[in-house]
């Protein structure tokens, strides 16, 4: 690995640990938030809320997603900092397709009852329309603040601070006796407190800067953003129609208690995402300058690097959740949502694939090829719904967890062929697979040594037993590059703990010899 690219790696690894903290921290305090909602609301009527919030949910992603990739990438182009016009032309696009939101969602509300057989979701629905404008401004905001790969600024406005904003705001409606108030204002906060800290970062990195944060966007600038921003938006709306299609689906097919389910264990299932979302902060902006600079081979480097870290952080949640579904299910959310074990269990190990072909979404925008993931998207959508045509009438919520699985592997699987095509290069790796196969045995060997039993303690031995296993496989899997050794003996220094000597190096005369490193 050349010296430019293990100081990518080493960037896009530090900044990995600082967004995969905050990605933790947060995800718990929603975690935390969202069982409690599910635990205080009986199953049918937190489904008709939840329903209600998928709609409008959908509805905005459908207009309002890709306007912060579209600042990003426009930002690291340029490569002068935050442009001002680029900025301010993401907030007139903002503006525009939130207001478009509020405006059809709130003269559409009856006939969206009608179509998902809930008349109720027509008095829900208009508490949750500023979520359609609060959601794409936050993300112009946190797009500017993405294109500096500034991690802790990323960390504070998107994973802790609206987080922590959400539930002070849940707890105040709480202590009034306003739980479904509250579930309205939780999931409101959460792009409301994107925009509000995220702004207000902005406005005080501004003294440090000689040009303005937003100014008003002359039409080249508003064309350029426009034009990056229309695929992403099309591409990245249909990818999380893929998440929230299966949510829409039930309401249609099955009864809103099943869409209560069904949307409890949703937050659960982000255990196969948060370490992607984690990588895929720095990954973009520095694949972006491999790729201008035509750097194939360290971009290639750098995509199959992440993704044996992005497995190997990932495997060990995805096999505990489908081990023991049931147990964790109970455990938070109680037994009265004891039903929406198997979906879990078939939601997360489905969506594993999704760490094992690693970054291609971000890969796909490296490259210049924002419409591969836009087609994508539309046939993974397309397999979901056909899936799900046919599995939820049968398996009920199971059957709307292996469409989403199925679409989902459809689309990754799709944007992989398109990347090697176009450049040559795929995230697979010997390492990544022997990563998968030890710590997958280990975790059925785990099952097997417990057997019936559950609870808190058995959980925790299990997830400690496996996350161990894949810290071990990684290191017998060998080819740690330069930077990653650095890691790794910087941890030796601060635990104690030596984990080098398990490593395997492949020497010319035995590729697979093994050797003891001191």
């Amino acid at each position: 690995m050349e010296g430019g690219t293990e100081e990518q790696s080493a960037s896009l690894g530090g900044s990995a640990s600082t967004i995969l903290v905050g990605i933790v921290v947060g995800s718990a305090l929603a975690l935390v938030a969202e069982t409690y909602l599910a635990r205080s609301l009986a199953p049918d009527l937190y489904g008709t809320v939840a329903l209600a919030y998928t709609v409008v949910y959908a509805v905005g992603m459908l207009l309002g997603n890709g306007i912060g990739d579209a600042v990003t990438r426009t930002l690291n182009d340029r490569a002068a900092g935050a442009d001002g016009e680029v900025v301010g032309s993401g907030l007139v696009i903002a503006s525009g397709v939130g207001g478009l939101v509020v405006a059809g969602g709130y003269l559409g509300r009856h006939q969206v009852a009608a179509i998902l057989g809930d008349p109720a979701l027509a008095n829900f629905v208009p508490w949750l329309l500023p979520f359609g404008l609060l959601y794409p401004l936050g993300e112009v905001a946190y797009g500017a603040i993405r294109a500096d790969t500034d991690s802790r600024a990323a960390v504070l406005v998107r994973h802790f601070a609206p987080r922590v904003l959400g539930i002070g705001v849940l707890g105040a409606t709480v202590a009034v006796g306003a739980e479904l108030l509250g579930a309205a204002a939780y999931w409101l906060s959460y792009p409301a407190g994107i925009l509000i800290f995220g702004a207000g970062y902005l406005g005080f990195r501004q003294r440090d800067r000689s040009g303005p944060i937003v100014s008003v966007p002359a039409g080249e600038s508003l064309r350029t953003v426009w034009g990056q921003a229309w695929p992403l938006a099309a591409s990245a709306s249909l990818f999380l129609f893929l998440s929230t299609l299966d949510v829409l689906m039930i309401g249609v097919f099955a009864t809103s208690t099943e869409v209560g389910y069904y949307r409890a264990i949703q937050p659960l299932r982000q255990s196969t995402t948060f370490v992607l979302s984690a990588f895929s902060f720095a990954f973009l902006p520095l694949a972006t300058r491999q790729f201008s600079e035509s750097r194939i081979d360290n971009l290639g480097e750098l995509f199959t690097s992440s993704t044996k870290w992005i497995v190997t952080a990932t495997l060990p949640l995805a096999l505990i959740f489908v081990c023991y579904a049931d147990s964790i299910v109970r455990l938070l959310l109680g037994p009265a949502y004891s039903p929406a074990a198997p979906a879990l269990a078939v939601l997360t190990g489905g969506l594993f694939v999704r760490a094992l072909t690693g970054l291609d979404g971000d890969t796909v925008k490296a490259i210049d090829r924002p419409r591969v993931e836009l087609w994508a998207a539309a046939v993974g959508v397309l397999v979901d719904v056909l899936v799900n045509l046919w599995a939820i009438p049968r398996f009920g919520i199971v059957g709307a967890a292996i469409g989403t699985a199925v679409g989902y592997a459809v689309y990754n699987g799709l944007e992989v062929a398109a990347i090697y095509r176009a450049v040559g290069i795929h995230p697979f790796s010997r390492a990544t697979t022997w990563i998968v196969l030890f710590t997958g045995v280990t975790a059925l060997g785990v099952r097997t040594l417990t057997g019936s039993a559950d609870g808190v303690v058995t959980v925790a031995f299990a997830g400690c037993v496996v996350g161990l296993s894949a810290v071990v496989s990684l290191l017998l899997a060998g080819d740690l590059s330069p930077v990653e050794r650095r890691a790794f003996r910087q941890l030796e220094q601060r635990t104690g703990i030596k984990l080098l000597w398990l490593v395997r190096n492949q020497t010319a005369d035995s590729p697979t010899s093994w050797t003891l490193t001191r």
